[in-house]
């Protein structure tokens, strides 16, 4: 899912977020850093010798939002807040609800054979 698309000097930065967790920064459509995060990560990108960063943050449990920063050579030069996909919160449940169940009957099936 595409979230954010930001314009510097005629390039096209963009981050998308899958519903796993797997962040992506394209330049110019052509893939610059791919990292896990469950709640934000520094992306460094290297733009016409100058250095970028793009930070997002996550923030799943208060306000379901993600904040995106970007930096040029240590300033800010934008900011984006973007809601949160509600399917990605409804993955998110559906997994934890199955580790859940998944480490119960494993601690059950533990007791019953130590019993």
């Amino acid at each position: 899912m595409k979230y954010v698309e930001f314009n510097v000097e005629n390039n096209k930065i963009e981050f998308i977020n899958s519903v796993f967790g797997i962040e992506s920064v394209l330049l110019n459509g052509k893939t610059v850093s791919k990292k896990f995060s469950f709640s934000g990560f520094k992306h460094n990108l290297n733009l016409n010798s100058e250095n970028f960063i793009l930070k997002s943050k996550y923030k799943q449990f208060d306000k379901r939002e993600i904040q995106l920063e970007l930096l040029k050579n240590g300033e800010t030069i934008e900011k984006q807040i973007v809601r949160a996909d509600k399917k990605q919160i409804i993955y998110w449940m559906l997994i934890g609800t199955g580790l859940g169940i998944g480490a119960y009957k494993l601690l059950n099936l533990l007791v019953e054979t130590l019993n």
